[in-house]
C-alpha cells in the first residue's frame, strides 16, 4: 500500500511539494538530466558520502543509476512537505541483464528559492553493492528537529513518534508499546508484504529484536511533519549478541538506517510505512527481504 502526497496548507509547503514531486516524476522519469541540473542551488551541500565520492553531484549520481537500469521508471511513493523541507520514499524500477531491478531509496531535501540546497538519503545499499556501486565510508549529519511554524496537532505528533524511539525501542519498555500504537496498527514495508501488522505482533517482534540485540538503542536524525503524518530518519545500533531471525550469535555491530513514515490517528500511530538499508543486515550475516 502506498501513499499519495500529502500536502500540506501553506504555500511553501505547497510549493516545494510539486518542486520535488516534479523533479522525480516528470524530470528523473523523462531522463532530462540537465533539466535536474538546473533544479541545483548554486550552494548546494550534498550529505551522502557515496554520492560525493562519486564526483558527480546528485545529478551525476542520477544519471550513474540510470545507466545501469533499461527503461528507468521513477516513482513517488510517499511525500510529506515540512516547509523548506520534503522527505519523500522514491521507488526506482528497471531492467539489467535481462532481470528486473527495483531500488528503494528515501530522500530529504532543503529547498531555497525553489531549488534544492541540501540533500540526505537513505538508501537500500544491498541493491546497489551487486550493481558496484557502495558503499562509501562516512556518515550523514543528523539535522534540527523540527523546523518552522507548525500546528499543535503536528508538535504533539513529532513529540509522539520521538517518545516511541526512545522509550519502546531504546529504552525497551515494550510494555509501553500500546501508548504509542493502536492495537489493529497497520504496517507498510515497500521491499516485502510479509511484514505482520498489529500491536501483538509487533510486541513479539521486538521481544525477539531485544533478545538478539540487548544493547539496541536508535538515534533519529531527521524529523519532518505535516498535518497527521510523522517522517523521520533513523539510525539503528547493536551487538548481536543472540540469535535472530535464522542467524547469529555473532558479535558484530549493527548498524542500520531507516525511513519511517507514520499515520498518527487519536494520539497513537495507526500506520507505519518504512524503507531499510538491508545492507547492514547482510553485513551481520542476516538474511533480508
Amino acid at each position: 500500500m502506498t501513499v499519495g502526497y500529502i500536502v500540506g496548507a501553506t504555500p511553501t509547503r505547497v510549493g516545494n511539494a510539486e518542486v520535488v514531486r516534479e523533479l522525480f516524476e516528470e524530470i528523473l522519469a523523462g531522463h532530462r538530466f540537465d533539466e535536474a541540473a538546473e533544479r541545483i542551488h548554486p550552494d548546494y551541500v550534498e550529505h551522502d558520502p557515496l554520492i560525493t565520492s562519486s564526483g558527480g553531484g546528485l545529478v551525476g549520481f542520477w544519471r550513474r543509476i540510470a545507466a545501469e537500469f533499461e527503461d528507468l521508471a521513477v516513482e513517488v511513493e510517499n511525500l510529506v512537505p515540512d516547509n523548506d523541507r520534503v522527505m519523500l520514499f522514491v521507488t526506482w524500477r528497471g531492467t539489467r541483464a535481462g532481470a528486473a531491478q527495483v531500488l528503494h531509496t528515501a530522500e530529504l531535501f532543503r529547498l531555497e528559492s525553489g531549488r534544492v540546497a541540501e540533500h540526505w538519503d537513505v538508501v537500500d545499499q544491498s541493491v546497489l553493492v551487486p550493481l558496484g556501486i557502495g558503499p562509501a565510508e562516512g556518515g550523514q549529519p543528523a539535522g534540527p528537529g523540527l523546523v518552522g511554524p507548525h500546528t499543535d496537532l503536528e508538535e504533539a505528533n513529532a513529540a509522539l513518534v520521538l517518545g516511541a524511539y526512545r522509550q519502546v525501542f531504546t529504552e525497551h519498555r515494550l510494555d509501553l508499546a500500546e501508548t504509542y500504537y493502536h492495537q489493529n496498527y497497520a504496517h507498510h514495508n515497500l521491499k516485502t508484504d510479509q511484514v505482520p501488522a498489529g500491536l501483538d505482533a509487533f510486541k513479539a517482534y521486538f521481544a525477539d529484536n531485544i533478545a538478539a540485540f540487548p544493547d539496541l538503542a536508535t538515534t533519529v536524525e531527521h524529523i519532518v511533519a505535516d498535518g497527521d503524518r510523522v517522517m523521520v530518519f533513523v539510525v539503528w545500533r547493536g551487538t548481536l549478541t543472540g540469535a535472530w531471525s535464522g542467524g547469529g550469535p555473532s558479535d558484530q555491530v549493527l548498524e542500520m538506517r531507516t525511513c519511517d513514515q507514520f499515520r498518527i490517528a487519536g494520539g497513537k500511530v495507526a500506520e507505519h510505512w518504512e524503507v531499510v538499508d538491508y545492507l547492514a543486515l547482510e553485513q551481520a550475516g542476516l538474511p533480508t527481504p
